[in-house]
């Protein structure tokens, strides 16, 4: 039903074809209902204009307190970050703020937080009654932001019809809790 072909894997975009409903990457031809073009990916205008971002394009974190490696005092979370193996979604944004904040007020008092954990969970409707999830928690290691092994974890894609609906469910609860959550 979807389909993603990573630029790395042979998606990198040669040509496309409107009238057809084509796209053309890795000398190969796609053809589908609905194509989505997602462009090389980097921080925001503001992180570059702010000199916080790297030769990359993203921001370098400290990977315990989110506070730019680059610029001291400012703290970069969400897709900006180069948080570890964390997602670039809006729910591990969330889940760094939280973070973050902790580590500033405890810096602000002259205190450390002990070891940090985030979360990230996505639930996305494929259609209005067959939702999908993806779940992990994350701890910091010596090699950074790493997922938990064991905790969380993708739907199973040959759930069941009536699993599926569920999950339609839960995706409409999860979008109400994460906005209340993030803009009141």
């Amino acid at each position: 039903m979807i389909e993603w072909v990573p630029g790395s894997q042979g998606g990198k975009l040669e040509k496309v074809d409107v009238k057809n409903m084509a796209v053309y990457a890795g000398g190969e031809k796609h053809k589908a209902s609905v194509v989505n073009i997602i462009p090389p990916q980097k921080a925001a205008s503001i992180a570059h204009k702010a000199g916080l971002t790297n030769e990359n394009g993203w921001c370098p974190v400290n990977q315990k307190t989110i506070e730019s490696t680059i610029k001291p005092g400012i703290h970069v979370i969400g897709d900006a970050s180069i948080a570890g193996k964390m997602p670039k979604s809006g729910f591990a944004a969330s889940s760094q703020g939280k973070a973050c904040a902790a580590e500033i007020v405890a810096a602000l008092r002259g205190e450390t937080v002990g070891a940090s954990s985030w979360v990230n969970t996505c639930y996305s409707l494929v259609a209005p009654e067959y939702g999908i999830s993806v779940a992990a928690v994350y701890r910091l290691t010596n090699e950074g932001i790493m997922p938990v092994k064991g905790a969380g974890g993708v739907g199973d894609r040959n759930a069941p019809l009536q699993q599926r609906k569920m999950e339609a469910v839960y995706a409409e609860g999860w979008y109400k809790a994460i906005t209340s959550d993030m803009f009141g």
